[in-house]
């Protein structure tokens, strides 16, 4: 047993023998702190070259002390004549109320530095800065009379009711146009002009069996309003002659007068579908509208 004592005491000696004490400087600003400013610390650490530092030696950042917490820590080296130079920044900051004037500590640090089995700790005393109170230490007359309270300024109600009337008719106005510009209007349909009323007629018939023949007689009928003749095929260059700005439409036109030609005449029911029907009132429709 004794000479497992002495064995565990040999192995030891070399990790003692290797830590060794240096010199640390610590420079801080003692006094003008209140609740929540930031105290920074700067300590400086000067060791031989190539020993590197421990973190695991460095306090903890979030709840260092009761009235202060390390937030934010920098490490920076330089070299020198008599080695490196560690230069580090520490930033605690006050987060507790106080109700008198009080010396208030950071935190005990000791710093270890590391070269192989070598260790250098430098170890420093907490460092104190005095700390005002949250409230004064004397309250006189009219410190301690509560204070009326301040009343609200008044807004003027009368822009904010202009923009909003002016928006509210510019709303009607949008409403009431488009509405009128797609046929929306229920009251127009006595007045409505042929395609526009084709339209709408071909819309309702979208869902009866024989919807597709229906709508091509009811747009048929609607070029025979507009021409204010009969339209058939064999009119259409006379048509387009004396209603040029049909002309955009012109193919679209003589396809809808073949199929429609077919349709009733040759027996066919699929030259052209209900969707191509409605969609020709439709663009005739926009046409009628400025």
């Amino acid at each position: 047993m004794r000479h497992l004592i002495l064995s565990l005491l040999f192995l030891s000696l070399p990790a003692v023998a290797a830590e060794k004490s240096i010199n640390a400087q610590s420079f801080v600003r003692d006094i003008g702190y209140r609740v929540g400013d930031v105290v920074e610390q700067r300590v400086e650490v000067v060791t031989p070259e190539g020993f590197q530092l421990d973190e695991g030696s460095l306090p903890k950042r979030r709840g260092a002390g009761a009235h202060i917490e390390l937030r934010e820590l920098t490490h920076e080296t330089e070299s020198t004549a008599q080695g490196v130079k560690h230069i580090l920044l520490f930033d605690w900051q006050v987060f507790r109320a106080l109700r008198d004037v009080r010396l208030i500590p950071l935190r005990d640090l000791e710093l270890q530095f590391r070269k192989g089995d070598e260790i250098l700790v430098a170890r420093l005393h907490a460092a104190e800065v005095l700390m005002a109170p949250m409230l004064p230490t004397m309250l006189t007359k009219e410190q301690a009379t509560p204070r009326a309270a301040i009343e609200p300024h008044l807004q003027p109600l009368k822009p904010i009711l202009q923009q909003l009337g002016w928006s509210v008719i510019g709303l009607l106005v949008a409403v009431l146009y488009f509405a009128w510009r797609f046929d929306w209007l229920p009251f127009r349909e006595q007045h409505a002009k042929p395609f526009r009323h084709a339209a709408r007629e071909i819309r309702s018939l979208r869902t009866q069996e024989n919807g597709v023949q229906a709508s091509v007689r009811v747009l048929s009928r609607a070029f025979n309003d507009y021409a204010q003749m009969a339209v058939t095929q064999e009119e259409l260059k006379q048509f387009f002659v004396r209603h040029p700005e049909m002309q955009q439409f012109q193919a679209t036109i003589e396809q809808f007068f073949v199929a429609s030609h077919e349709m009733f005449f040759a027996g066919k029911a699929d030259t052209i579908t209900q969707a191509e029907v409605e969609k020709l009132a439709r663009q005739l429709s926009l046409m009628e509208t400025p």
